[in-house]
């Protein structure tokens, strides 16, 4: 088998294996050479994605002798943006009940949110202010000086509102956080 195959049998395992990888013996095993012209073959390949200044892609050394095809780090800030995007493509009802929390007391601070919620809403803060859902609003005179937290015109745009204001009225301020709960999502629209 001619060098160019191999190169292409190899490129092709690196793809198929993904974040796995693949060894050097794997690769020897599977081509029935050495491991010596496995990593000859790896190096060229290396070489290769790195001269290509049109590639996206690099093959990576890891785990002592794995290899893998990975993204080039220098666009690393438009796959995030992708994966982002990706991340929730429908909000969870636990996302809407902080969003709704937020929407109807805000500016709060993320304590008070738990406090209503009666759980810890760290990685659900996350993702939403990822999505640019929710923004940063300043600091609470409370003890700490705790971040608050608003909705974002994206959370308009999400929800279909012009305004904060084109939110259902809460029946009873006594109880008002408890009714955010008890409706459906199609009502918070």
């Amino acid at each position: 088998m001619d060098k160019s195959k191999q190169v292409s049998l190899i490129e092709g395992l690196l793809f198929i294996n993904g974040d796995e990888g693949i060894s050097l013996d794997d690769i020897s095993e599977f081509l029935d050479i050495t491991n010596n012209v496995s990593e000859n073959l790896i190096k060229h390949l290396i070489e290769k994605y790195k001269k290509d200044e049109e590639s996206g892609l690099e093959i990576q050394k890891f785990a002592k002798d794995k290899f893998r095809m990975t993204t080039k780090k220098v666009n690393s800030d438009y796959y995030l943006k992708l994966a982002n995007l990706k991340t929730e493509a429908k909000l969870s009802s636990a996302s809407i009940e902080v969003l709704s929390i937020i929407a109807y007391k805000g500016p709060t601070t993320k304590a008070e949110v738990e406090n209503i919620r009666g759980v810890n809403c760290d990685h659900i803060f996350y993702k939403l202010r990822l999505r640019n859902l929710i923004c940063e609003a300043g600091k609470s005179n409370d003890v700490g000086k705790p971040m608050m937290y608003k909705v974002t015109t994206e959370f308009l745009k999400y929800f279909s509102l012009n305004s904060l204001e084109e939110l259902p009225k809460l029946r009873d301020n006594n109880n008002s956080e408890k009714e955010i709960f008890n409706r459906g999502y199609n009502d918070t629209r």
